[in-house]
């Protein structure tokens, strides 16, 4: 190999490892660049959209309503493992605003397994349970709660009674909590034919473009080797091909000036008679040569 030739190919492959770096960098991202993220952080789309697109809410009577935001660090590779999601919007008439954001009815038998099989897919970042939204008064879970704080309050003024015999007010302030344990009890039983939570559910990808750390180091080296080895193919082939294509080029190039002159030569040269200075006026060179002085005075000699 030439000097010549060994310092074109060093060139060309220093040109194809740059370019393999910047591929890789720009996939992954510098070192020490800014956390990005993808899909949805919150609910507030679903909700705005369960205001257009669920009319019917009110009437569908819902036990509850959970608003669920997930964080994982790369939805795709999690996908399949969500396809749950899409059974029951299926199955129970939900609706899938995309592929990050969830409009689920569940059963309220189902309710508990359902929430723990979403959590275990990422990272709850934001969580909210509505009893008393506008899609119904109340729930069960809710009264249920109520009941246990007017049990204590119940316990606390029979406790307070004993202590102050002589306090009237106490007989009549257990008489209103044990009124309002029998109002709730009434509201909870004409509950019980709520059949579905309602469940808005957005997954966000929070990840790192460019850490400093082994896994990035690692993921960099990845798409570097991939980029040099697809250069490494295609560089050939692209200067193989661009020499077969100069070369057809200087066929063809050389064939046609062959052609073009052959023609010329033919049609201007030596069959119409007609050469380059055809139609041009022919300028003769006139030359003028002094008498001979000697005859000159012969003749005035004579006469």
């Amino acid at each position: 190999m030439s000097r010549k030739s060994y310092r074109n190919t060093r060139i060309i492959l220093i040109f194809i490892v740059l370019l393999a770096l910047a591929w890789a960098f720009r996939q992954e991202g510098l070192p020490f660049a800014r956390p990005e993220s993808r899909g949805a952080k919150s609910t507030a789309q679903l909700q705005d959209e369960l205001l257009y697109r669920w009319d019917n809410a009110k009437k569908a009577n819902y036990n509850a309503k959970f608003s669920m935001a997930m964080e994982v660090r790369d939805f795709d590779s999690i996908a399949d493992s969500l396809d749950f999601l899409s059974e029951y919007v299926e199955k129970h008439r939900g609706s899938i605003l995309s592929k990050y954001e969830y409009m689920v009815r569940v059963p309220v038998n189902e309710t508990k397994e359902f929430n723990n099989k979403v959590k275990s897919n990422g990272k709850l970042i934001k969580f909210s349970s509505d009893y008393s939204t506008a899609l119904s008064a109340g729930s069960v879970e809710a009264y249920n709660d109520s009941l246990v704080v007017l049990q204590a309050k119940i316990k606390n003024l029979e406790k307070l009674r004993q202590e102050n015999p002589n306090i009237k007010g106490y007989t009549q302030d257990i008489e209103e909590a044990h009124n309002q344990v029998k109002r709730i009890n009434s509201l909870k039983y004409s509950l019980q034919n709520k059949d579905y939570d309602l469940y808005l559910i957005a997954f966000s990808e929070q990840f790192k473009r460019g850490v400093n750390s082994y896994e990035y180091i690692g993921r960099l080296a990845k798409q570097f080797i991939i980029a040099l080895g697809a250069l490494a193919l295609g560089t050939p082939l692209i200067m193989l091909g661009s020499r077969l294509l100069f070369k057809v080029l200087g066929i063809v190039g050389s064939s046609t000036s062959q052609l073009y002159g052959s023609y010329y030569n033919k049609s201007y040269g030596g069959t119409t008679g007609y050469g380059y200075n055809y139609g041009r006026k022919r300028h003769v060179k006139r030359v003028y040569k002094d008498k001979d002085k000697g005859d000159g005075d012969k003749s005035s000699d004579k006469s």
